[in-house]
């Protein structure tokens, strides 16, 4: 069974692997089972993992997104410092 580089899994199946995967089923016998890559199989349970920051729990998946969309941010930041100093030697 081939499938195209664009298929996209539900939401709901990744959740169900993970939890499988957590209730003490290997990665590789569940990948053989319902027939997704190993490899795909571990991203997914990697990204399920949880980090806790004081009282709030975040998803590893939300934490990367964090981390991008601060670093986004620090960019824009920078380019406004430059811009206010170029401005004011007017």
């Amino acid at each position: 069974m081939t499938q195209s580089k664009n298929f996209r899994y539900a939401n709901d199946f990744k959740e169900s692997m993970v939890a499988l995967y957590q209730s003490g089923r290997s990665a590789t016998s569940l990948a053989k089972e319902y027939g997704v890559s190993v490899t795909t199989l571990t991203k997914w349970i990697k990204n399920a993992g949880t980090q806790t920051v004081g009282d709030k729990t975040y998803t590893n998946a939300e934490v990367k997104q964090l981390q991008k969309e601060n670093a986004r941010l620090k960019e824009e930041l920078d380019i406004l410092k430059r811009a206010a100093v170029l401005l004011a030697k007017r």
